[in-house]
């Protein structure tokens, strides 16, 4: 079963309101001064930039599959069996600049890994978490694992 990403608007448009400032609008200056210092490529350097962080953060998709949770990240590919799942909490804040949304999911694992993610169908997402790992329960905001009493 596959997950979009949510992505929110108003970020989207921020960071294309910087991407169009730091890649058409700085060049277009550098070049109209008439005394230029420095190399020529500095004010393309932006462009290499933003190249990178578009190819590390697009595509992101998330994919349930039968033997676990399949993140795609950019180049990133990674598959987390769903045994090594230790919590998934819903989360609204920054702190990752790698999704384009505020209302996160933030996993972790057995190993002590962290992922941040972000889902456009959050709810659904995690009913069907829960459905797939018996050994996490609803836990506030989000999916842990359940302590089974006089452990």
């Amino acid at each position: 079963m596959r997950f979009e990403t949510r992505y929110d608007r108003w970020l989207v448009i921020i960071l294309g309101f910087a991407a169009l400032l730091t890649c058409v609008v700085l060049p277009a200056l550098y070049l109209a001064n008439e005394r230029q210092t420095g190399p020529s490529w500095v004010p393309f350097l932006p462009w290499a930039l933003w190249m990178a962080v578009l190819v590390s953060t697009l595509p992101q998709y998330y994919i349930l599959r039968d033997d676990g949770l399949f993140l795609r990240i950019g180049w990133r590919k990674i598959l987390l069996p769903y045994p090594s799942l230790a919590a998934l909490t819903s989360v609204t804040d920054s702190r990752s600049a790698g999704v384009y949304s505020m209302q996160r999911i933030e996993i972790q694992t057995n190993g002590g890994k962290r992922y941040i993610i972000a889902v456009a169908r959050e709810e659904d997402f995690m009913e069907e978490i829960a459905r797939r790992c018996p050994h996490l329960g609803r836990a506030g905001f989000g999916l842990g694992v359940t302590l089974t009493p006089g452990r």
